[in-house]
């Protein structure tokens, strides 16, 4: 976590949830009433854990889903083909963006923050905290790591 979609990275291997009400062509509102929203560990990256709201990253729409990262948890230098809407709702988020990813010039994003990510950007960032983040973004989204290597798909693979 975390592009970022580096968060929707962590999580593409989990298939989102069909929500009764899902927003359609019909202009029906997606619901997720609290008490039905589960915690799902991320398949690529241990003790992150994602929630998917509305939509796929996979598809054409809107989509929407949060991700919880321990402290510490740090996601190498990425970007991401779409524009994401980020609000930290616990815990801090740390980011470095722009071409110089040196981690002293990191941003402190404290709950109640909201960032808006354009694609492309370059970024750097890491966890303070137990940090829930909630990403609003379109699918299809990609995140692309500056160094290959970093890719989690890339260190799945036998």
């Amino acid at each position: 976590m975390k592009s970022l979609v580096g968060l929707a990275i962590l999580f593409g291997t989990l298939s989102p949830l069909r929500l009764s009400g899902q927003a359609s062509a019909s202009g029906v509102a997606a619901t997720r009433p609290a008490g039905l929203t589960e915690w799902q560990p991320s398949q690529r990256m241990p003790g992150v854990f994602f929630m998917p709201l509305l939509g796929d990253g996979t598809k054409p729409g809107p989509y929407v889903y949060r991700v919880r990262a321990p402290h510490g948890f740090r996601i190498p230098p990425h970007w991401h083909t779409k524009t994401m809407h980020l609000t930290v709702l616990t815990g801090t988020l740390m980011i470095v963006m722009g071409d110089s990813l040196d981690s002293s010039r990191a941003q402190p994003y404290a709950a109640g923050s909201f960032l808006a990510m354009p694609a492309g950007m370059r970024h750097l960032e890491w966890f303070a905290g137990e940090t829930v983040v909630h990403v609003e973004t379109e699918g299809p989204i990609e995140t692309v790591f500056l160094n290959p290597g970093d890719d989690p798909r890339a260190r799945a693979r036998p």
